[in-house]
């Protein structure tokens, strides 16, 4: 179980990396409207011009996603700190440690946990190669 103090240190990194994300984000945002806003700059040039711009714009709206897909876990774990469950594995209800969610504030699997998943994953992955 984690101590009042580590709670804290975890809710002060979780929400820094939740301001910086944002930023982040809203920088990502800009960018694509100030792209859409100017539709003289969309496609000029030959052709591998317009796929590097449509290829940058993927790029963008992928890692946009990514960040958005965090911002959600970020939000999740600062709740579990508000419910006090934040620290205790989903799967088996184990703490996580300290360790661990130093270096993975957004663990919600104990590392024992993880690896079962990550292998099942794998052996799911294979089977479906077959």
């Amino acid at each position: 179980m984690l101590t009042k103090k580590q709670t804290e240190h975890f809710r002060k990194k979780l929400t820094a990396e939740l301001r910086e994300i944002e930023e982040r984000n809203k920088e990502k945002v800009e960018e694509l409207e100030s792209e859409t806003n100017d539709p003289s700059e969309k496609f000029h040039g030959d052709e591998a011009d317009q796929a590097n711009f449509l290829e940058e714009r993927s790029r963008l709206l992928r890692l946009r996603d990514r960040d958005r897909k965090l911002i959600n876990k970020l939000h999740e774990m600062l709740a579990k700190i508000d419910n006090g469950t934040y620290g205790v594995c989903e799967a088996c209800g184990m703490d996580i440690g300290a360790d661990r969610l130093e270096m993975r504030p957004v663990a919600s699997l104990c590392i024992e946990c993880k690896k079962e998943q990550e292998e099942r994953e794998e052996r799911d992955k294979a089977l479906r190669r077959r």
